[in-house]
């Protein structure tokens, strides 16, 4: 199953596409179309997935450029499909390399122009957020290719919501409150990561009109989407892919 953005345009030339957990070959726990090995899952099934996954694309693994995520703020232009050590965030302007990222309750964000040929993939939970990891990689599409604000488009793809990431004091400090609600009667809160990375899209030029972020929860759609809150270390990945047609 592919999810896409229902109230954006994408131009002809731009592929993209969100996975969910239907269909595929693993078992129990990473039951579904897993996207990552490292949890457990065999890689005969986890590449089987993907290029079932890759299929609705017209590409195979070999086209993507795959970020080694560690939640910071790495990002790098790429010319070329392959594995970027220390990464979050990927950008390119080259036809054919498709940019992917993994996510299991990180919000995967995928970014593209109407105007010029580039586009970029962003992981980014609440250490990316912290990190400014979007607002960077919108700066850098901006600076490095001359596209302008009004040019972006991008989604943000099935993530925790609001309503399950629980955080603690501490968050008090790292963001301001209008993304923080109070847990009754604790020092806790409920993170509103999805909101934080729009509003970090608006501040930076991305018209409002210009920006979905799809109606999912990860936690919440068990029956599509996997999540490691809710399910602990032994669980599978999602894969958000955006690429130039060749």
């Amino acid at each position: 199953m592919v999810i896409t953005p229902q109230h954006l345009d994408i131009p002809k030339h731009i592929s993209l596409g969100f996975s969910s957990r239907k269909g595929g070959m693993s078992v129990a726990p990473f039951e579904g179309l897993n996207m990552s090995s490292k949890r457990g899952d065999s890689q005969n099934n986890v590449d089987s997935n993907r290029q079932l996954f890759l299929n609705n694309f017209g590409i195979d693994e070999s086209h993507l450029a795959q970020p080694v995520q560690i939640s910071r703020d790495g990002i790098q232009v790429v010319q070329s499909p392959g594995i970027y050590a220390d990464k979050d965030a990927l950008i390119t302007q080259t036809v054919g390399t498709y940019l992917s990222v993994l996510t299991a309750d990180c919000s995967p964000i995928l970014i593209w122009s109407t105007a010029h040929p580039v586009i970029g993939a962003v992981h980014s939970g609440w250490q990316g957020s912290e990190r400014d990891i979007l607002g960077q990689t919108l700066s850098k599409m901006m600076n490095e290719f001359d596209v302008k604000p009004a040019a972006l488009s991008m989604a943000i793809g099935p993530g925790l919501c609001q309503d399950h990431f629980e955080v603690g004091p501490e968050f008090s400090k790292k963001f301001p409150m209008e993304y923080l609600k109070p847990l009754p009667g604790t020092d806790r809160f409920h993170f509103d990561n999805n909101q934080y990375l729009y509003d970090t899209a608006v501040k930076s030029g991305v018209p409002a009109t210009q920006i979905e972020v799809l109606s999912y929860c990860s936690y919440a759609d068990h029956e599509l989407f996997y999540s490691h809150r809710r399910d602990g270390e032994q669980t599978g990945r999602m894969m958000s892919v955006i690429g130039i047609h060749v």
